[in-house]
């Protein structure tokens, strides 16, 4: 059978099957693909999950066996939910310990990353690595005493001779040349790296091509270089910008949500004209481009468009009667000035007036405002109240 005929078999393990297209959230990677049990039945098996999303994720930890294994052979050591930052790598161990009396036979078992937060949409399957249980030894007859001291001294003769062979040798071991993982993708390049002898450290670099998302980007030491055996092998991974939804959210909350995705923001109102059919909408997200759910260059600029708003005019300095003139017909007519024929006021404001508190002058003239709340230029819902303060003669 297969690795992809294995991997779709084992879609029964309780991890639903990821949708095509979307990039993994998780790289899982595996020391090796065989682990021996000892004398007890216990082994571990070391694993690497480095976080590909480019955002923090909660990921749980879970090592899914496959039949005719059992799940209680296996535990996560240490902690099975882990915070992972955008990029962090963690080493992750699974214990085994595989009963006495087990049946003979090879198993297989792997290591999964799913989001805490969205585990049916964000997870990410390991790359299954194999055990074998033994049948059980028959007790031996027991050897005259004699065997054991010849047998003993012939492999100390063996050992003196091979030992003077390595000694007067002139020749050496070849180490191993750096395999070439470029365009690979993020796994994949582990997997290649780490089955030739090397560490692998992973760093992310931004892109803006989708087929380079997710995939190694360069490598140093180059292909080809012979370090010595056992050195760090650092690979470029590209990344992109996963857009998120922010449609029906206020303006802080869309700008953080964007922000966390690593994409700044600007925003747009549309007009009063423009009708809002679901008027709690208003000054909230109404769209957003580009759309949710593309893959965008880091930093790329995310223009969202909230409902219908009403800037704040400057009325300080006006007489008061002019004043609330100015906010009733804010954001429906465009005046500096009060034009002398206006229309008939609207049914709803575009602001309403509030009268703070007075001062109180005795020297005659007309009421004048002298400050106001919010300040010039604050974009409001239409029918918000500004409350002006003017000087009142009496």
């Amino acid at each position: 059978m297969t690795q992809q005929q294995e991997q779709i078999k084992s879609r029964g393990t309780g991890v639903p099957e990821p949708k095509p297209g979307r990039p993994p959230a998780f790289v899982v990677t595996a020391a090796g693909e065989e682990v021996a049990l000892d004398e007890s039945g216990q082994a571990r098996a070391q694993f690497t999950v480095t976080n590909a999303s480019g955002e923090a994720l909660k990921g749980r930890l879970l090592a899914k066996p496959r039949k005719p294994a059992k799940p209680e052979w296996f535990s996560v050591a240490g902690e099975s939910i882990r915070d992972f930052a955008p990029d962090a790598t963690e080493q992750v161990v699974v214990q085994l310990g595989v009963p006495k009396g087990s049946r003979p036979g090879t198993y297989r078992f792997r290591l999964d990353a799913v989001s805490e937060a969205d585990p049916d949409e964000v997870f990410t399957e390991g790359p299954f690595v194999a055990f074998k249980v033994a049948p059980p030894t028959e007790p031996k007859k027991r050897f005259p005493w004699w065997i054991p001291v010849a047998v003993g001294a012939a492999i100390l003769l063996s050992v003196v001779g091979a030992l003077a062979f390595l000694v007067l040798r002139d020749d050496e071991p070849n180490p191993a040349a750096v395999p070439a993982v470029i365009s690979m993708s993020a796994s994949a390049a582990n997997s290649t790296l780490s089955s030739a002898g090397f560490t692998v450290t992973t760093r992310s670099e931004a892109v803006s091509d989708p087929d380079k998302n997710g995939h190694v980007q360069s490598q140093d030491p180059a292909a080809g270089t012979v370090p010595a055996p056992g050195s760090p092998v650092t690979i470029t991974v590209g990344r992109m910008s996963l857009v998120p939804s922010v449609i029906g959210r206020i303006e802080a909350t869309a700008k953080t949500m964007l922000s966390d995705a690593d994409l700044r923001t600007t925003v747009r109102f549309v007009g009063k004209d423009i009708e809002v059919e679901d008027p709690p909408r208003d000054l909230k997200v109404l769209d957003q481009d580009p759309p949710a759910g593309t893959l965008q260059e880091p930093r790329t600029v995310e223009t969202i468009t909230l409902g219908p708003a009403v800037p704040v005019p400057d009325v300080r300095g006006r007489e008061l009667a002019e004043a609330e003139l100015i906010l009733w017909y804010a954001g429906i007519v465009d005046i500096e000035h009060l034009p002398p024929n206006l229309p008939l006021p609207p049914a709803e404001p575009g602001l309403r007036a509030r009268l703070g508190p007075w001062i109180v002058v005795g020297e005659g003239g007309n009421a004048i405002v002298k400050s106001q709340s919010p300040a010039p230029g604050t974009r409001m819902p239409h029918g918000s109240t500004v409350e002006i303060r003017a000087t009142i003669d009496f």
